[in-house]
């Protein structure tokens, strides 16, 4: 159907992109969307917001669907006040659909070809290119993005059409927690969309996204997690173990990245023969996206933005010995990087009953 103006004001080239995404889309009638592994604010709210596109003004059918655990507690709350048919890759009836797209990640981190049966059709994503979309049919990948979110919001607004609390909502939350409250990475188009999207959003619902119950092992989990860290003058690392759910080792840093005098912080974790790691820096010009691709080259997979990264490691099992000789290289390899390889560290929490468990000091 062709497109028409905008009844308000939309970004600049919006209303071109929104004609490409529409000439990509063809004569196709039902779309997958996928988020990206172990879903985050940005990637559910984009997957709403590009689903809203598909549904409401271009007529298709669209189901959204991910991978992987939704583990932390505002994620949970999100998904079940405004996101309840998200559903898990495996439940989905893959037939159905024509093609496919991703939000909020790239083919070489969101999309696996032995398992993915739906052509893969475009992705919208504000990590830097990694080069993995190109031969797609559509791709709009913004860099200079603070969120994916953000990316969507300017399509909803070129096509003159009214989202509705529930998508602005969850637009909204995408936004503000990739950018830290818009306190980083931060440019107009986020500012744009931020001023675009709160007069449409549900204050109530957001509200309780933001202050979900925390279970009883989180407290467990946080406790290990702070008994084992240790810190090389501005870099402090931890590491919890089996993960209840990938997200926690990103908890863990973000709380670690606070402490006074620290500019990184990584945490690290085991779930289901994989180590996942999470990093978090507010070095003025170092990049953490970067360092952490420096750390897993050769040895898994990562990458992220300037203040935030996350990646992970395939491990060959589950047992204590691979697990610790894995996160002892890992140490060592940010520790390398960052210069503090001679350093020596120190316990954050001196008097915990469990010390750390890696840099000579593995207890039982």
């Amino acid at each position: 159907m062709p497109l028409m103006a905008a009844a308000h004001s939309s970004p600049s080239g919006a209303l071109e992109a929104l004609e490409r995404l529409r000439r990509a889309l063809g004569e196709r009638r039902a779309f997958l969307i996928y988020s990206h592994m172990n879903p985050d604010p940005d990637t559910v709210g984009s997957a709403l917001g590009l689903r809203f596109l598909l549904e409401q003004v271009f007529e298709r059918k669209a189901a959204l669907c991910y991978r992987g655990i939704i583990g932390r507690a505002e994620n949970r709350e999100l998904v079940r006040l405004l996101a309840k048919d998200l559903k898990p890759a495996r439940m989905v009836p893959q037939e159905q659909y024509e093609a496919s797209f991703l939000v909020d990640c790239q083919p070489d981190f969101g999309f696996d070809s032995e398992v993915d049966r739906v052509p893969l059709l475009g992705v919208f994503d504000h990590h830097p290119d990694s080069g993995s979309a190109a031969g797609l049919p559509f791709s709009d990948i913004r860099s200079a993005y603070g969120s994916t979110s953000t990316i969507i919001t300017e399509y909803i607004r070129a096509s003159g059409m009214e989202p509705g609390a529930v998508v602005a909502t969850a637009l909204w939350y995408g936004l503000k927690t990739d950018t830290q409250d818009l306190s980083r990475r931060t440019g107009a188009a986020d500012e744009d969309a931020r001023d675009w999207l709160v007069p449409r959003i549900d204050r109530a619902t957001l509200a309780a996204i933001e202050n979900p119950k925390l279970s009883r092992s989180y407290y467990t989990n946080l406790m290990t997690a702070l008994a084992r860290a240790v810190s090389w003058r501005e870099l402090v690392m931890t590491e919890i173990g089996r993960l209840p759910y990938p997200d926690m080792v990103a908890e863990i840093a973000d709380r670690l990245i606070r402490m006074e005098q620290v500019q990184w912080s990584m945490c690290c974790g085991l779930h289901e023969k994989r180590l996942y790691l999470s990093v978090r820096t507010s070095h003025p010009t170092l990049d953490a996206g970067l360092l952490v691709k420096r750390v897993l080259r050769g040895r898994g997979a990562g990458g992220g933005h300037d203040t935030m990264a996350a990646g992970r490691i395939e491990l060959a099992d589950e047992g204590r010995e691979t697990y610790r000789v894995a996160v002892e290289d890992l140490w060592s390899r940010f520790r390398e990087e960052l210069g503090l390889h001679s350093v020596e560290g120190v316990r954050v929490v001196e008097h915990a009953p469990e010390g750390p468990r890696v840099g000579g000091a593995w207890s039982a």
